[in-house]
């Protein structure tokens, strides 16, 4: 196993045709992939420094270069990792276009289905005692603004509209914990349908 050092003494600026940049950010990156691969396996209780080392083929000074401690590094991979589910999000956020909604269901389902230790890390283990609750308390909020501002315009009291995708954004969260649990039983299409329709059933709920 190779122990991820470079050569000893002053590091050139060019080895291995590599940069001084380049090396660390492929370490950073080692890191992140050891980490999501523990999640996967046995949920973030498994990530420790220690075993993201172990697994990426480094030594703890090379952890240490990009994070103080586990807590930060699951809190720089989650905040990613949520980029990543809002992106496809944000690219298919309409207000009344049918087409578009069921577009952004799939795009959404898509995400999740695309990686399951990322989204296990983002949809599962917020529920778990791992150190994430803060995190996910400051980054939901870009979802909750990204629904009430694209698909609920219709609701003219700014609270309502809150309420409205506060709910919606917890109510799919859930759903798709437990569906990657285990504990809910839903093809691909059903999920993209009830998507569909809770969208939909939520941009009726205040229309006079």
């Amino acid at each position: 196993m190779h122990s991820g050092q470079d050569s000893p003494g002053p590091e050139p600026r060019i080895w291995g045709g590599t940069t001084l940049t380049e090396r660390r950010e492929a370490r950073r990156t080692a890191l992140f992939e050891a980490a999501l691969d523990l999640i996967g396996e046995s949920g973030a209780a498994g990530v420790t420094m220690r075993a993201v080392c172990r697994r990426a083929g480094l030594t703890d000074r090379y952890f240490y270069e990009s994070f103080t401690d586990r807590d930060d590094l699951l809190d720089v991979l989650y905040r990613q990792v949520a980029t990543e589910f809002l992106e496809p999000m944000t690219a298919f956020a309409v207000a009344d276009d049918p087409e578009r909604i069921r577009a952004l269901a799939q795009a959404l389902i898509d995400t999740v289905l695309q990686d399951p230790r990322k989204s296990r890390l983002f949809l599962v283990e917020p529920y778990s005692s791992t150190g994430l609750g803060q995190t996910t308390i400051a980054v939901m909020p870009a979802f909750t603004r990204l629904i009430q501002d694209h698909l609920f315009t219709h609701i003219a009291d700014p609270a309502q509209r809150r309420l409205a995708a506060v709910t919606m954004a917890a109510g799919n969260a859930g759903m798709f914990s437990a569906w990657l649990n285990g504990r809910l039983r839903a093809t691909r299409e059903q999920l993209v349908d009830h998507v569909v329709e809770t969208i939909s059933a939520y941009r009726t709920m205040y229309r006079g």
